[in-house]
């Protein structure tokens, strides 16, 4: 595919719905064969960790496997020749230490934000290792009121963030998302920014959904109104069918017409 060396997609709500069997449909499956035999790369950049992201390509049942998998919003990994997954590069490494100093350093911070969850009724945190790591609400309106706290609360230590999907969200270190993983897969790999396509369907895919991370962005037509619109914004493409054959659209498009620098936004939606 010209021009396109590296496909980096979202996977829920991206590729599959909820509820759904989870299965590769058959023009993403096309797409992805013709992408692989031209020597194109395929990334997976997702929130769950590496062994749900495994369980997910398995069950998707794709002809071609994923180069790369891009996990919990932030780490990076190539497979091994014997099988299994490793780190590509330091990454991942730092990633850890900077998210350790970051509990160290915003101690309180947490524990604002922890007793503000716990008072609401309608949402709870989620621990890792006596850790507060995340938080889950009973509706992504409640999710709204509660972000908006926490960015208030976050403003006396600004490198406390958080990706949020639905009623779920992860606290992470401001320079951490799949924005930057996508950035550094490619500073990894020799990929140029213009090389890559990279398609999200919610708020923790904007990061990756820009110019300054890929030449070519796109959504699915059930993406939140937010990501469509940072997908326009950078001159994307918006399609008119859900999931991963709404992404199988923007890849042919993106084979018949090489981006160039000031393309105008498609929008078919």
């Amino acid at each position: 595919m010209k021009n396109l060396k590296l496909l980096s997609t979202d996977f829920d709500g991206t590729l599959v719905g909820h509820p759904s069997d989870g299965k590769c449909s058959r023009d993403f499956a096309d797409v992805l064969r013709d992408h692989a035999a031209s020597g194109g790369l395929w990334a997976i950049n997702t929130g769950r960790d590496l062994h749900h992201a495994l369980e997910g390509v398995k069950l998707f049942a794709a002809p071609v496997e994923p180069d790369f998998l891009l996990t919990n919003e932030r780490h990076v990994y190539r497979p091994l020749e014997a099988g299994g997954w490793e780190a590509h590069g330091s990454w991942n490494e730092t990633c850890e230490l900077r998210h350790n100093e970051l509990h160290e350093i915003g101690n309180q911070v947490f524990q604002e934000i922890c007793a503000y969850v716990k008072s609401r009724g309608d949402a709870n945190m989620i621990y890792e290792e006596h850790r507060p790591v995340g938080l889950v609400t009973v509706s992504e309106e409640v999710m709204q009121e509660v972000v908006e706290r926490i960015e208030s609360i976050c403003v006396v230590q600004p490198d406390i963030h958080y990706q949020r999907n639905a009623i779920y969200l992860r606290f992470c270190h401001r320079e951490y998302d799949k924005g930057s993983a996508l950035a550094e897969l490619c500073r990894l790999e020799g990929i140029l920014t213009e090389e890559v396509c990279s398609a999200g369907d919610h708020y923790n895919d904007i990061s990756m959904l820009n110019t300054a991370r890929a030449g070519m962005t796109a959504c699915p037509s059930n993406a939140i109104p937010e990501v469509k619109e940072a997908v326009r914004n950078a001159g994307g493409y918006v399609a008119t069918r859900p999931y991963a054959d709404g992404i199988a659209d923007a890849v042919i498009y993106y084979k018949k017409t090489a981006p160039v620098s000031g393309r105008r936004s498609v929008s078919l939606s």
